[in-house]
């Protein structure tokens, strides 16, 4: 398989699985009620037992019958307050996308290391002449030289990141990609959801160039905020394709597919 396919394939997969999870927070959305186009009855009662139903089949014979203190249990898990719930959906779907983002960029650079190895010309302090003879062959050199350059990848925030297409490939992101600013915002909204329960940290602070008193505010996601991150995520892989394949003049992302 050619380089260019290879390249599309990977643009392709997590392009879909974006969509996928962006998909998965409004059906998910949906079954909580908060659209009922295709949830019919989106009543409190008409959840609660939708949500019974999901987890309990009673035309499963080894399925323990519901007892008060189960349904009570059920009740007051789905009573929690609906913003909150909406919140959880809404956080786990950014979390996600920058999993994928991050997949994405390991994959991506990859795949072009081994199609381009000369552009892993950089020191590595752990290969001295000692361990460089403990390879049978170029081929098994090129491997661990490139899982060093993308296990290192996988460390670098998005600003590291942009610092890094910069030097290896005069990618330009800061400048020439159009959703430079709003994915960098998301990225770092993700870190302290996962860091920081959604409160502003220092870091995000000074990468924000907010004022101290908005210290440990909470950030929350709306859906227009979780769908404006899945497109430009989308909009950077596709950058990012495209610029690969202009730099080496490879066929364009269409002609490979």
């Amino acid at each position: 398989m050619s380089i260019e396919s290879k390249l599309a394939g990977i643009n392709v997969y997590y392009s879909t699985h974006i969509t996928f999870i962006l998909e998965t927070v409004i059906s998910t959305m949906q079954f909580w009620g908060y659209n009922t186009t295709f949830m019919g009855d989106g009543s409190s009662k008409a959840v609660k037992d939708r949500f019974r139903r999901f987890f309990f089949h009673p035309q499963e014979s080894k399925q323990e019958p519901l007892t008060m203190n189960k349904l009570e249990k059920i009740d007051s898990q789905i009573n929690q307050k609906p913003e909150t719930i909406k919140d959880h959906i809404l956080k786990m779907g950014l979390i996600y996308l920058f999993s994928l983002f991050e997949a994405f960029n390991k994959d991506f650079f990859q795949t072009l290391f081994k199609f381009k190895p000369e552009l892993m010309k950089t020191k590595h302090k752990h290969l001295n002449y000692e361990a460089l003879l403990n390879f049978s062959d170029i081929d098994e050199l090129y491997e661990c030289i490139i899982q060093e350059e993308i296990n290192s990848l996988g460390y670098l925030n998005i600003d590291q990141i942009a610092d890094t297409l910069m030097d290896k490939f005069k990618i330009n992101l800061k400048e020439d990609f159009e959703y430079w600013k709003p994915l960098r915002e998301n990225y770092y909204r993700r870190n302290i959801i996962v860091h920081n329960d959604g409160k502003i940290s220092e870091i995000y602070l000074q990468k924000m160039s907010l004022s101290k008193g908005q210290l440990n505010e909470e950030l929350n996601c709306n859906i227009d905020y979780l769908w404006k991150c899945h497109d430009d995520i989308k909009s950077y892989m596709d950058f990012i394709d495209d610029s690969i394949r202009k730099k080496f003049n490879l066929k364009s992302l269409i002609e490979s597919l």
